[in-house]
């Protein structure tokens, strides 16, 4: 998929998670439009925010959207 081809995501919150039993670890809460979508990431705790913000822009892409890295916002 080009980057034309891609529906575009406003913004993106990483933040640590530690409530959800099943993925404990850093999420992604991926904005687009009035839609939230949730991914897990790697559950490193010590990763610098320039891996985490690549990994979202990354999870995001995947799936078929595109997120400018300067949107992604990381909360410790």
């Amino acid at each position: 998929m080009t980057p034309a081809e891609r529906a575009p995501a406003q913004s993106a919150d990483v933040f640590w998670s530690e409530n959800d039993k099943k993925h404990k670890g850093w999420a992604v809460q991926l904005h687009v439009g009035e839609e939230v979508i949730k991914y897990h990431l790697p559950p490193d705790r010590n990763a610098a925010d320039t891996e985490l913000v690549s990994l979202a822009v990354n999870a995001a892409n995947e799936d078929g959207y595109a997120l400018n890295p300067a949107a992604v916002k990381v909360k410790r």
